[in-house]
């Protein structure tokens, strides 16, 4: 991995009113997308492209009110902006609001870099509860998710493909567009920056205690920094071997500290800034930086490595990651030292303590592991020996006997939950049972069995709905009979349901607009048959239906401007 040789500022520019830099808003050429004041236009402001060479481009203008925050893209057009109780979606010359009707007091948002995918966390006006909102730039709501904790930061992946959570009792989430949990991370402070690499490989966070650290997609722990001073935003490269912190002196007040830190969890660049910063962003591939002050000043900075190799790894941390692998080290994560050894491995592959250490560590995690998940499956506790054997895969992953055991264990889970959702079914608990066989689903995904016990479910279901719409079609309740018809059609689509139900809209159509004709309200009758004609334009009633209601809407039209000409 490349060393940071040193780190060079582009150029600097002051413009007064306007806003940070956003964490998506810097591409790999170095440009760099702002929200600048439109002079003497109040409330004006111009979404500009800053090249790294000083050329400007102002690619939208828009106006609103004075924000919290604001969030723009390198990528899009779009912007997002955040009051304490509104937020606010700008898109191709349009201005909406996201959860307009809600009384709620807004913590956090995020844009994705494509500028299509916006996350928010809020609270109710009493600040005792706490929610999270996907949605997209239309102001489209997704789905909602209450929170167990206050929340205290949000962050998208630039693909908006995953939503990271954080909280202030510590606990950070990641979850997907679907609305489910991809891992929960629990460490014990507030956490007031996160930054999402994308396809969610590396989540980084920054604490209110000074922490700085990165997750990776299996929800471990790849490395922690202390930093001085409350981490106030975060940036993070594609790769994760980069990662840019902007952290609040807790001792100097005003003071700001740029911090860049490898992907070992050391600090290769560090600058105490003279201005308060507020905002900074990192290039995807890691070579350029941008920073905001509060005085409106921005500031380009590029990234200069060295060659790879052992200078990124060098002798002092070398023998910091032996200390910090000892066996008697008493806080050893095993996960983190495999790894911490590997990457001395790699920058100093004549390295023989290292390597014995590594082989050592692999071995009795291999041994204790194995035991472990073994015992747990005895117990019938399968989640427990997956997650141990899980754990192996990221410390010994060559191991064959940790592949035959995964199987071993997902068979046996998959026929203890299988006979549970069995039970179930025989005693009509559908509900139970579907939950159960979609959990085999979650570890066991080409499970044939639980997919056809999921079949059989949805087509007992579908049956059970199409039977309560032949009773509900007989009691002459067409609304209902059509409801209980779609919902059969959402179970177990058919073509013979699709055309029942097209049938069964075509009557209730013609039925309201007759009934609109004979209450003579003629100009809803003809809206009724026009609707028949769209689905079926061979209905013939329909069509002599509408030719009736046009005529006396017409002759009805035609009578009352009479009476009017009489009255002039």
């Amino acid at each position: 991995m490349p060393s940071i040789r040193t780190v060079n500022l582009v150029w600097e520019r002051k413009v007064r009113g306007s806003y940070a830099v956003s964490r998506f808003a810097l591409d790999d050429a170095g440009t760099v997308t702002l929200v600048l004041p439109r002079p003497l236009e109040p409330r004006a402001y111009d979404l500009t492209r800053l090249a790294s060479d000083g050329a400007a481009e102002v690619r939208a203008t828009f106006s609103v009110e004075t924000l919290i925050e604001l969030e723009a893209s390198a990528e899009s057009d779009c912007v997002i902006g955040m009051t304490s109780d509104d937020l606010y979606l700008i898109h191709a010359g349009t201005k909406t609001r996201f959860l307009p009707e809600r009384r709620i007091i807004l913590v956090d948002s995020a844009l994705s870099m494509d500028g299509n995918t916006v996350a928010v966390g809020f609270s109710d006006v009493a600040g005792s509860s706490y929610a999270l909102a996907v949605g997209d730039i239309t102001g489209r709501v997704a789905w909602l998710r209450e929170a167990d904790a206050p929340v205290s930061s949000v962050a998208i992946s630039p693909d908006g493909a995953l939503i990271c959570q954080a909280s202030e009792t510590g606990s950070i989430r990641l979850l997907d567009a679907a609305r489910r949990e991809h891992w929960l991370f629990e460490q014990d402070e507030p956490v007031h920056a996160l930054a999402c690499a994308p396809r969610g490989l590396f989540t980084a966070y920054g604490t209110a205690g000074g922490a700085v650290g990165v997750i990776d997609s299996d929800g471990t722990r790849r490395w922690e920094a202390r930093l001085r001073g409350d981490v106030v935003s975060l940036g993070i490269s594609a790769d994760g071997s980069l990662c840019a912190a902007l952290v609040r002196s807790a001792t100097e007040e005003g003071t700001t500290d740029l911090c860049l830190i490898d992907a070992n969890g050391q600090i290769e660049w560090e600058h105490q800034s003279e201005k308060r910063l507020s905002g900074i962003a990192l290039s995807p591939n890691g070579r350029f930086l941008a920073a905001s002050a509060r005085d409106g000043t921005h500031a380009l900075y590029s990234v200069v490595f060295g060659e790879a190799g052992s200078a990124a790894f060098d002798a002092a941390t070398l023998e910091e990651t032996l200390r910090r692998t000892e066996p008697r080290h008493g806080d050893r994560d095993s996960v983190s030292a495999v790894r911490l050894l590997k990457a001395a491995l790699e920058a100093h592959p004549s390295e023989v303590k290292a390597c014995e250490r590594l082989l050592a560590i692999q071995d009795e995690q291999t041994r204790t592991l194995l035991a472990e998940a073994r015992a747990l499956m005895d117990c019938k506790d399968c989640a427990g020996a997956l997650s141990s054997l899980e754990r192996l895969k990221t410390i010994a992953p060559e191991e064959p006997e940790l592949y035959a055991l995964l199987k071993e264990v997902r068979e046996r889970w998959s026929q203890l939950e299988m006979a549970e959702a069995d039970a179930s079914l025989e005693a009509d608990d559908f509900d139970t049972a579907e939950t159960r066989l979609k959990s085999v689903l979650a570890f066991a995904p080409y499970s044939l069995e639980a997919r056809k016990r999921l079949a059989g479910i949805g087509a007992r279901r579908a049956r059970e709905a199409d039977a309560e719409a032949e009773r509900l079609f007989a009691d002459a309740q067409m609304e209902a009979s059509l409801a209980a018809m779609e919902r059969a059609q959402q179970i177990a689509a058919t073509t013979e349901r699709a055309e029942k139900i097209r049938h069964a809209q075509i009557d209730l159509e013609f039925a309201a607009g007759m009934l609109a004709y004979d209450e003579k309200r003629y100009r809803e009758a003809v809206f009724q048959f026009k609707k028949v004609l769209a689905r079926e334009p061979t209905h013939v009633d329909a069509k002599r239906q509408l030719k009736f209601a046009q005529r006396f809407e017409q002759d009805a039209n035609e009578a009352l401007n009479d009476r009017f000409g009489r009255l002039e």
